[in-house]
């Protein structure tokens, strides 16, 4: 038998392998920092589309004349808490409290018309008008046909932030519609 040794073995050398290595490890660190950026976007547009939706809940409450009362959303500048409401004057008389979280990480960051850092969008059963009060029922703003039409401020704007970063969205009420702005200022 005429066995032939081979003597050729072809082999992947250790320096090639540290530069597929180090290439793995750069288009993963890549990754992982495409990937953070874009869950904490999404955490925000999250806590964002919450408030939207309490607000158009309330107003829809209303609207319905769900318990025949008015309904509102309590807003506090600091905290990731938010509280849906009915009640017939103010938030400190409210018949029924619905408390909802924006989540973990995310503040209500900016609120114009603030009274103590708190304010309440409340919506009328009566005719759907918004008017925006401090917690006792006194009025900073609100639509133009709403008990608070002598009050000049028709808008209010709500900044949203991501605890940590300087990313933040804003929502802002103005009569009886509800839109995502790119800052605090203006409120039209």
């Amino acid at each position: 038998m005429n066995y032939q040794l081979l003597t050729s073995h072809k082999a992947f050398t250790l320096i090639e392998l540290l530069v597929v290595i180090s290439i793995i490890a750069i288009i993963t660190s890549f990754s992982a920092a495409a990937f953070s950026s874009y869950s904490r976007h999404q955490q925000l547009v999250q806590a964002q589309e919450s408030v939207d939706l309490a607000i158009h809940d309330a107003q829809s409450r209303a609207l319905s004349s769900v318990d025949g009362l008015n309904w509102g959303v309590h807003l506090t500048s600091g905290t990731n808490q938010l509280s849906l409401f009915s009640t017939a004057t103010g938030f400190n008389s409210a018949t029924k409290v619905l408390p909802r979280n924006l989540g973990e990480g995310t503040i209500v960051s900016d609120l114009t018309l603030q009274s103590t850092g708190m304010v309440n969008v409340v919506f009328s059963v009566r005719d759907g008008s918004v008017t925006f009060t401090a917690n006792d029922g006194t009025c900073l703003g609100g639509s133009a046909d709403s008990s608070c039409s002598a009050v000049s401020s028709r808008c209010l704007a709500v900044g949203i932030n991501l605890q940590g970063t300087a990313d933040k969205r804003y929502l802002k009420v103005n009569e009886r519609n509800i839109f995502e702005g790119t800052a605090l200022a203006p409120c039209p």
